[in-house]
């Protein structure tokens, strides 16, 4: 059915029975049902029917209400609620679920993005090891997917290089060394045509970085005869990304109003 081009009666009828196809309509109809809503509201909107429609196992919602919760300003609840969406999309690709083109590209998105968050562990549990080897096999199944040939490889080059690919936090040599080989291979993938051109200036710099930091450690290695581990700088960089600033806050406590009007509002409507 082309739920797009369906009456907003239709689909609210076809949504209250459960489809999950009307539930994700539902996040686009804030037009009709929810007119002279401020930015605000209507993101609340979108993630009221984006849980519906992902907790109906609408692939497509999944990935996007979990992708708009970690791009919120860091809190447990959201990340730990993405990375219940990820781990399912995951579970469904690797078990054989995902049929259509579309929903595997979904499912190696989610498989991305759950190896960077075992990486960082931002208010979720942290899993270095774990996390890259998603991302390379994330990686080795985007053939036949185009645009991804550049970001996963520059993503593992940066996280070799923050100190968050491995269970240690300050970036061994052969860390940087692994850092600087993937760099390597998404600056020689990247294509002007399907990723912005600044981040190919990023990564290079990144990439030349990287090189300078090793030759830095190698002299300190001579000098003492031992390589240099004791700084922490990526224990602190993790630990400052999860606090919030006073503008944060202000936003979280917006947002939940705002949801919790929503809310209000679809329960004296039955839902």
């Amino acid at each position: 059915m082309n739920y797009e081009n369906m009456h907003v009666k239709e689909v609210q009828r076809l949504a209250k029975q459960g489809d999950k196809e009307a539930l994700n309509e539902m996040v686009w109809r804030h037009g009709e049902l929810l007119p002279g809503a401020d930015a605000v509201e209507q993101c609340a909107w979108q993630d009221f029917w984006f849980e519906k429609a992902a907790d109906a196992g609408h692939i497509d919602a999944k990935l996007r209400y979990a992708q708009t919760l970690i791009n919120r300003p860091m809190n447990a609840e959201d990340r730990q609620k993405a990375m219940k969406y990820f781990q399912s999309l995951v579970n469904d690709l690797d078990a054989g679920k995902l049929l259509s083109k579309d929903d595997q590209e979904s499912g190696i998105i989610a498989k991305l993005r759950l190896g960077i968050m075992l990486c960082e562990g931002y208010h979720t549990p942290r899993d270095a090891s774990k996390g890259v080897k998603l991302i390379e096999t994330a990686e080795s199944l985007t053939n036949g997917f185009e645009g991804y040939g550049f970001g996963f490889m520059y993503k593992l080059g940066e996280l070799y290089a923050t100190g968050l690919a491995q269970a240690g936090e300050e970036p061994s040599i052969t860390d940087l060394e692994q850092a600087i080989k993937y760099l390597d291979i998404a600056i020689k993938r990247f294509n002007p045509e399907k990723s912005d051109p600044r981040k190919l200036d990023l990564a290079k710099q990144l990439f030349e970085t990287q090189k300078k930091r090793i030759v830095t450690k190698n002299e300190i290695k001579t000098q003492r005869g031992v390589e240099d581990t004791n700084f922490h700088g990526a224990e602190d960089r993790r630990r400052k990304m999860m606090e919030l600033s006073d503008v944060m806050k202000m936003r979280m406590d917006a947002d939940k109003a705002a949801l919790k009007r929503i809310r209000e509002r679809l329960a004296q409507e039955g839902w």
